[in-house]
């Protein structure tokens, strides 16, 4: 790899957090620096504003890079908010004759073209919707001349070849904002370098058997509920849903009558899921505000006003997914990772809402070395994911210049998937 040093940056609502890392001799990244500070000027994944928010990213890179003694390198990082816009398309080509009226052989070329042509008709159909840049193009099945569900065309014969393909956008002035506070941190980062939040979610947290079978991923961050719907191996729906864990932390704030910062501890170090689960009626000492008399209070209180609130979000994204997916196609159930996946008893509440089982999952640190017991926990499965997904895109040895990989065997969607991030 041209850049053999690689920082993921995620940026949240509550946390921004870095990673560098570099690429060990036995091609797993090695962590060398993480930068972890408090997120400012950004909610919902919209910037509100944009000065503090490059002080905050600023703050988490240096420190990371202090601790790496490096620079961050190639920087790759999350995105989501109300601004993503996906749509289905088709896309249709001819493939060309070698032979006078016999089919023509598909080679790795044609899988691009067909990809472009369901973007390009994509972008027509989302009419009003100029300022929409595209992120991903995610292949989910092919069809040559009629014959539907074909997972690898490639080296097959046909007249025609089809592909259903499902589009990511963002709009641009959002993408804008984010990438002028990295810049003004002193940062840059290619256009292309931005992932979908939901995809380096799935990249950290989800089995292969998970993936094939079917399920939900639920992340919940700070500002967003960011959630992927996987079946057959493939991406097939994705959903933000502008509600999450700082919802939480007001509640408690207003209810407590303490700061969002006391709020916050109370939550992140004493919160319930449900007041079932606390087996007595212990309090605690919850700050005043400035300088006010601290006050004791419930926990079993203090988890109700997280239960009443926790329902209403998981209400909005059972609303939002409902319409998208077949409970008897997601067999795995759901993935739960996230900040607020932290939260005690969390999983049995969501298990409940859609009365599906649940897994809070931690990232896979398989393909990671160094610093490590730091990253066993669900808030840094974005922020591992983004590693993961610039390894897929630039493993080490190859040219930053793209070019088309020999597509054959088994894997042949994984690296469809993988080159199609490069062509966008």
């Amino acid at each position: 790899m041209k850049h053999t040093i690689i920082a993921a940056l995620d940026i949240g609502s509550t946390m921004i957090r870095v990673l560098i890392a570099s690429f060990a001799a036995d091609q797993r990244f090695e962590i060398k620096g993480i930068g972890e500070t408090a997120s400012k000027g950004i909610d919902n994944g919209i910037v509100k504003d944009i000065q503090a928010l490059s002080s905050s990213i600023k703050i988490a890179f240096e420190e990371a890079e202090n601790m790496a003694s490096c620079s961050a390198g190639k920087i790759y990082v999350n995105i989501t908010g109300k601004s993503i816009i996906t749509h289905y398309g088709d896309g249709r080509i001819s493939i060309p004759k070698t032979e006078q009226n016999k089919p023509g052989e598909i080679l790795d070329e044609h899988i691009t073209q067909v990809i472009g042509d369901a973007k390009n008709k994509s972008i027509s159909i989302l009419k009003g919707f100029d300022n929409l840049q595209i992120l991903h193009g995610i292949p989910q099945n092919f069809s040559i001349d009629g014959q539907d569900e074909i997972i690898n065309p490639v080296n097959m014969n046909g007249f025609q070849l089809v592909a259903n393909v499902y589009n990511i956008f963002v709009e641009q002035n959002p993408l804008r904002n984010l990438s002028k506070a990295i810049e003004l941190a002193g940062y840059h980062v290619e256009p292309e370098n931005f992932v979908l939040n939901q995809i380096a979610i799935g990249k950290a947290v989800l089995s292969e058997d998970e993936k094939k079978l079917g399920c939900f991923t639920l992340d919940i961050g700070g500002g967003t509920c960011d959630i992927a719907i996987y079946n057959r191996d493939v991406l097939q729906q994705v959903y933000v849903v502008p509600m999450a864990g700082n919802d939480i932390t007001k509640d408690l704030a207003i209810g407590l009558r303490t700061t969002i910062t006391n709020a916050e501890y109370v939550k992140t170090m004493h919160g319930y899921a449900d007041s079932e689960f606390i087996n007595n009626d212990t309090n605690i000492e919850v700050d005043g505000i400035s300088g006010r008399t601290n006050q004791p209070k419930s926990l079993k209180v203090i988890s109700k006003v997280i239960r009443s609130r926790l329902d209403e979000i998981l209400s909005a994204c059972y609303q939002t997914t409902l319409p998208g997916y077949k409970p008897e196609l997601i067999t795995a159930g759901i993935v739960l990772t996230g900040g607020s996946a932290n939260l005690k008893g969390i999983d049995d509440v969501v298990s409940e809402a859609f009365n599906m089982g649940v897994k809070v999952a931690s990232p896979d640190l398989s393909e990671i070395t160094g610093m490590i017991s730091r990253l066993e926990d669900p808030s840094f499965a974005t922020a591992i994911g983004l590693l993961y997904y610039a390894k897929d895109i630039e493993p080490e040895g190859r040219s930053s210049q793209f070019s088309m990989p020999r597509l054959s065997g088994s894997k042949i969607l994984d690296k469809i998937k993988n080159f199609i991030k490069e062509t966008v």
